[in-house]
């Protein structure tokens, strides 16, 4: 996964219409361009899809989330990539995986901004049984079993 921060809206962006007919505000673009064998997530979805719009390089709004990504029925089978836009005091994430394996994926920061992101692959037949994140310390800050 690459994080990718666009400072103004690009050229050839156009925002989408929110259920309420709103458009998002926001003056630059944050996108999270996922992969998997080569291919992109979502790349039906066209150029900006996986794009968010944010306000500048520190939108509190652009963190806190977590998701499963996959290229077939919604992340629900074959490799997935569990993502995250943690927290700030977040360093790293561990998935622990139904046969015991532990996939710890280390957060990275897009340079001069506060939008960061880790991400870590669930590999084809395996179910994850906890998703676990942790400061710079070792410390354990969120422990989350609501994955599959």
């Amino acid at each position: 996964m690459t994080l990718e921060f666009h400072r103004t809206l690009p050229k050839g962006y156009t925002p989408p219409k929110l259920p309420d007919g709103t458009t998002p505000q926001g003056t630059s673009l944050l996108c999270q361009r996922m992969y998997i064998g080569g291919v992109r997530i979502d790349h039906q979805g066209g150029p900006w899809s996986d794009c968010q719009t944010v306000t500048g390089t520190q939108d509190p709004g652009a963190s806190g989330g977590m998701g499963l990504w996959g290229l077939h029925d919604k992340g629900v089978n074959g490799t997935r990539l569990m993502v995250s836009t943690p927290e700030a005091e977040v360093a790293y994430g561990i998935v622990t995986l139904a046969d015991g394996t532990h996939v710890k994926a280390t957060t990275v920061t897009v340079p001069g901004t506060t939008y960061r992101a880790w991400a870590a692959p669930v590999p084809n037949g395996q179910t994850i049984t906890a998703v676990d994140q942790y400061d710079t310390g070792d410390h354990r800050l969120t422990h989350d079993t609501d994955w599959r």
